[in-house]
C-alpha cells in the first residue's frame, strides 16, 4: 500500500486524507462526551422520577395541591395564633408585675396578756419593692387595722418592730 502525495495533501488507500481522519475522530470524542453527558441525565431523571413518585404515592396531583393549600392554610392559623398567645403573654407580664411577689409575715401578741399571737404585720411586695404593709392589732376591745406605703422598700412613715420584722422578711425573698 502506497501513499499518493497531491500537492501537500496525503491521500490515504480508500480516498480518506488526513484532515478528514482528524475531523472523524474529533467528531467520535465528541460523540463519546455527549453520550457520557446524556447518561448522566438519564439517571438525574431517574432519580427525580423516583422521587416523585414517592412523593405523589397514593395522591393524585388535585388532591396533592389541595393538601398544600390545606398546609398554607394552618400555617397561616398557627402564625396567628402565635400572634394571639404573645399578645396575652404580654398582657399577662404587665399584669404580673403589678403582683405582689414577697410576703412577709409576723405574728405576734400586742398586749401580751391575750394570748396565742391573734396580731399580725403583712408586708406585700412587687418585684420593684413597692406595695404595702398591713398591721393588724387584736386587742380586747377589738380588731384594729393600719396600713402604711412602702416604695422602693422603705416607708416614709414611721415602721413599729412587727412591721419592720415582715418587711425585712418580704426584702429578703429572692425571686426566681
Amino acid at each position: 500500500m502506497r501513499a499518493i502525495v497531491l500537492t501537500n495533501t496525503v491521500v490515504l488507500p480508500g480516498g480518506l486524507t488526513f484532515e478528514t481522519l482528524a475531523l472523524f475522530l474529533v467528531l467520535l470524542i465528541l460523540c463519546v462526551v455527549l453520550l457520557v453527558f446524556v447518561l448522566r441525565q438519564q439517571k438525574q431523571i431517574k432519580d427525580l422520577d423516583k422521587r416523585l413518585r414517592k412523593l405523589m404515592r397514593g395522591k393524585n396531583t388535585t388532591s396533592l395541591e389541595t393538601e398544600i393549600i390545606h398546609l398554607f392554610e394552618a400555617n397561616d392559623v398557627l402564625t396567628e395564633t402565635a400572634h394571639d398567645v404573645q399578645r396575652t403573654l404580654e398582657k399577662q407580664q404587665v399584669m404580673l408585675d403589678r403582683c405582689f411577689h414577697r410576703i412577709g409575715v409576723i405574728k405576734y401578741d400586742a398586749f401580751n396578756q391575750m394570748g396565742g399571737k391573734l396580731s399580725f404585720a403583712l408586708a406585700l411586695l412587687n418585684e420593684e419593692n413597692n406595695g404595702l404593709i398591713l398591721n393588724s392589732v387584736h386587742s380586747p376591745d377589738g380588731n384594729y387595722t393600719y396600713v402604711k406605703e412602702v416604695v422602693d422598700g422603705r416607708s416614709e412613715l414611721e415602721l413599729g418592730t412587727e412591721e419592720q420584722q415582715a418587711l425585712e422578711r418580704a426584702l429578703s425573698q429572692t425571686l426566681s
